[in-house]
């Protein structure tokens, strides 16, 4: 396969170019378009319509650079790692289990998840900005060497665009130490995607070095496959902290049967029903943790789907789409968070 497809830009020779280049695949959007358009929410002019798959989460030469007279298309490299990783991504949606995948299979998701951040309209937007910085900072440096053959644009864009694939085995090493699993919904709740469609959470905090990050110890990673699929990754440390609250939890329980009954008043009806609550929210836990470890299965409750679905909002640059017309709670995580609404950046220090 070669690095990169050159297409002249020059219609006469009959040469076909991809034009509309998507931030999202469109064999994604097909899922979340069951009548065959996909609902569609601009955070920008808070207007909500439809649009087909074909048409949709994307834009005009978007992995396309032009160079010379010619235009170099990124657009073929996105579709054989679409390619790849369809097929086991519809046999994900339709049995519900990771457990037939083999190695390689885990090994074509990991890409295909990497290429999900690399290519999204945010990612982009932070190359960009970071690109401008320096600009702004030492307007004396020569980013571009060549600016009679290509723009400063279309240098930045040629730039993520050869980082996204240069990198791409690298970029995806740090997935291979997670943990994967799928979150099924298990809710009436209309599950968001968005020109962002892979999200990361971390509830550490370091300092100016920031908490999100493919490698970033504790980090949560999301991709939604469809208005029902969520693939997953955890951290170990994560799932390491899960067994210590297990422990923990267990521990207390012992302590406080203990501690009743060597008290004067021994222990009381009020105290073996406590103690039965715990118990059971013990073993609810345990069996959670079972599905998550060992079936790497997780039902999305209601409040799953809330917490996935502000991470789209608040990640995404523009456009937040669904399988259904309800974007209520978009509208107001935006105008309850502002910020939400240009989507969250990086900062430059």
């Amino acid at each position: 396969m070669n690095p990169y497809q050159k297409i002249v830009a020059n219609e006469a020779d009959g040469e076909r170019l991809p034009r509309f280049n998507h931030y999202v695949p469109e064999f994604i959007l097909n899922n979340f378009a069951p009548s065959g358009k996909v609902c569609v929410f601009d955070k920008h002019t808070l207007k909500e319509f439809k649009l087909p798959p074909r048409r949709a989460m994307g834009e005009r030469d978007y992995n396309n650079v032009r160079m010379d007279d010619v235009v170099v298309s990124f657009e073929n490299r996105f579709t054989h790692i679409e390619n790849l990783a369809a097929p086991i991504i519809s046999e994900i949606i339709k049995t519900k289990t990771l457990d037939s995948l083999d190695a390689m299979d885990v090994a074509k998701l990991h890409l295909f998840v990497v290429v999900g951040l690399m290519r999204s309209k945010s990612r982009r937007l932070d190359q960009d900005l970071v690109v401008n910085e320096v600009r702004k900072r030492w307007p004396e440096a020569q980013l571009n060497p060549h600016p009679e053959r290509i723009s400063d644009l279309e240098l930045a864009k040629l730039a993520a665009l050869k980082a996204t694939f240069d990198g791409l085995e690298e970029l995806a090493k740090p997935l291979a130490l997670k943990h994967l699993m799928l979150m099924v919904r298990d809710c009436k709740d209309n599950l968001y995607i968005s020109d962002n469609p892979l999200v990361m959470h971390d509830e550490r905090s370091f300092g100016p070095y920031g908490n999100i990050g493919l490698a970033v110890p504790g980090v949560e990673i999301y991709y939604p496959l469809s208005p029902n699929d969520v693939l997953a990754y955890l951290c170990p440390t994560s799932m390491k902290n899960i067994e210590d609250k297990q422990a923990e939890a267990e521990k207390y329980a012992s302590s406080f049967f203990s501690r009743r009954m060597l008290s004067l008043t021994g222990i009381s009806q009020a105290d073996t029903l406590t103690l039965a609550n715990l118990r059971e929210e013990i073993q609810r836990g345990k069996n959670h943790y079972h599905l998550m470890k060992d079936k790497r299965l997780v039902p999305m409750d209601a409040q799953n789907v809330l917490y996935l679905n502000s991470l789209q909002v608040s990640s995404s640059h523009r456009f937040i789409a669904a399988a259904k017309p309800d974007f209520q709670f978009a509208k107001r995580a935006i105008h309850e968070r502002p910020h939400w609404k240009e989507g969250v950046r990086i900062q430059v220090a």
